[in-house]
C-alpha cells in the first residue's frame, strides 16, 4: 500500500519538473506536439501522467495475484494522492 504513495509522489514530481525552466522542460517540449491522446498519458497531464504509472506499476507487480478491485484502488488511489499533492504545491507557491 505504500507503493502508491511513491509511485504517486514520483509521478508528480517528474510533471512538475516539465514546467518551463526546469529540468524536464526539454522533455515536455518534445511530447506537446503528440495528439493530446497520447500527450497528456505521456506526462502533458498530472492527473493521467498518475493513472498510466500507477495503472502499468500494478499491472507489472502483481501479475501473479492480480486483483481488480485493488488494481482499481490503486489507479484511483494514486489520481487521489497527485491532486492533493498538486494543491498543496499551490499552497506552498503563494
Amino acid at each position: 500500500m505504500i507503493d502508491v504513495f511513491k509511485i504517486s509522489l514520483i509521478a508528480f514530481v517528474f510533471v512538475k519538473l516539465g514546467e518551463p525552466d526546469e529540468i524536464f522542460a526539454f522533455y515536455q517540449r518534445l511530447i506537446s506536439r503528440l495528439p493530446d491522446f497520447i500527450y497528456k498519458p505521456l506526462g502533458g497531464c498530472l492527473k493521467c501522467f498518475t493513472g498510466q504509472v500507477c495503472f502499468w506499476y500494478f499491472l507489472i507487480e502483481n501479475i501473479n495475484n492480480y486483483n481488480l478491485l485493488n488494481h482499481l484502488f490503486f489507479t484511483s488511489a494514486g489520481i487521489f494522492l497527485s491532486i492533493i499533492y498538486n494543491k498543496i504545491w499551490q499552497v506552498s507557491e503563494q
